[in-house]
């Protein structure tokens, strides 16, 4: 059985990958759009709020070991519990994974198939994302970390190579659009850390599930440096008033790397990297989705729920009309649904099981 799960580096490469393909795709143009040249000094602060909200729900996980979200749930309010919060999940997961997927698959049509119809873009990549879950349990998590080297790379590659274009007045002034903006309105972009969502399911999949924080935390500072890094590059090149109008900022920034007169336009190469890392982050998300419908169900049928849920995924990243419409609800809808899910309610069921489960402690 131990066989079936996985260790630490890929757990840690498991939530690096999520937070990656956010924001390589939306998430960087989002902070920048609300929080400008405080951008910076925002992702600060929402990160050590993260790192502190990741403590206590690793302090909550580690009193039921062996259970996930799904499992608390039925333990504290059973079958109807249980079933609530699955289905918001797999809602979750599937609805972002399809308006990420139209993100990905408008911008690629855009810049480098203009006459493929995006409806062939996104079949490909469903059918890359389903070969990708046939493949043996825990293969996707181990090819996560086979994969991290080239986006950690692929990233210092980016910040230190476009260095000479960096113009550092441009973080200025300090505190962007006002403090209101910047510790209030921009505590909303801690919708960044989409990695959190995924704890709450991860402890029965580790080989040591008491280890949980201590993935966790690394996990997410290490995300909080990658986030770091992505602002800033973005920032110090161009104005974080005017060039976010770009369909990926971050992707804009590669077509300036040079390495003398033969070594250029790395682009391509940091697409197929991206690309290759999104099919990752689509089957991870269809894995951890088939997981719950799994655990709702008592049903071991992973393949056909694979296979449904990529259906599902398919239909959400056709339904927006265009780029605008996709931007509208990753940003906007996300956040409402990571507050009132991912921080609020998956919050207050592991506060109250582990209540519940001191109370029958004293009781007995």
């Amino acid at each position: 059985m131990n066989n079936t799960k996985i260790g630490n580096k890929e757990a840690i490469a498991l939530l690096l990958t999520i937070t990656f393909n956010h924001i390589i795709l939306n998430v960087t143009k989002s902070i920048i759009d609300l929080t400008a040249s405080s951008s910076l000094l925002n992702i600060l602060y929402i990160s050590i709020i993260s790192i502190i909200f990741t403590c206590i729900i690793c302090y909550f996980l580690k009193k039921f070991p062996t259970f996930d979200l799904i499992d608390i749930s039925n333990y504290l309010g059973g079958n109807l519990l249980k079933w609530i919060i699955g289905l918001g999940y797999i809602a979750y997961f599937i609805f972002f994974a399809g308006i990420l997927l139209h993100l990905f698959s408008y911008f690629l049509q855009i810049v480098y198939f203009p006459m493929t119809k995006l409806f062939y873009i996104i079949l490909l990549f469903i059918l890359g994302t389903v070969l990708s879950c046939s493949m043996k349990h825990n293969a996707i998590y181990r090819s996560s970390l086979i994969f991290l080297p080239f986006l950690i790379i692929s990233i210092l590659l980016l910040f230190f190579a476009n260095i000479s274009y960096y113009e550092v007045g441009k973080i200025y002034p300090i505190f962007g659009n006002g403090l209101y903006t910047t510790f209030v309105s921009g505590l909303c972009n801690m919708f960044a850390f989409q990695a959190l969502a995924y704890i709450y399911f991860m402890p029965p999949m580790l080989k040591q599930p008491e280890q949980i924080k201590k993935i966790s935390i690394t996990g997410i500072v290490l995300s909080c440096i990658f986030l770091l890094i992505s602002i800033a590059i973005i920032l110090f090149m161009f104005s974080g008033f005017v060039k976010t109008d770009e369909l990926m900022p971050l992707y804009s920034t590669t077509k300036y790397i040079e390495f003398g007169s033969f070594f250029r336009k790395l682009d391509s190469i940091y697409l197929l990297i991206w690309i290759i890392t999104f099919i990752g982050y689509l089957s991870i998300t269809l894995k951890f989705s088939s997981n719950i419908l799994k655990k709702l169900t008592n049903s071991e049928n992973e393949l056909l729920y694979i296979i449904l849920l990529a259906i599902c995924v398919l239909i959400v990243s056709l339904f927006p009309k265009n780029f605008t419409v996709s931007t509208y609800y990753s940003n906007i809808v996300y956040k409402y649904a990571f507050f009132i899910l991912v921080i609020g309610a998956s919050f207050l069921i592991l506060f109250f099981a582990s209540l519940k489960k001191a109370l029958r402690r004293w009781i007995k």
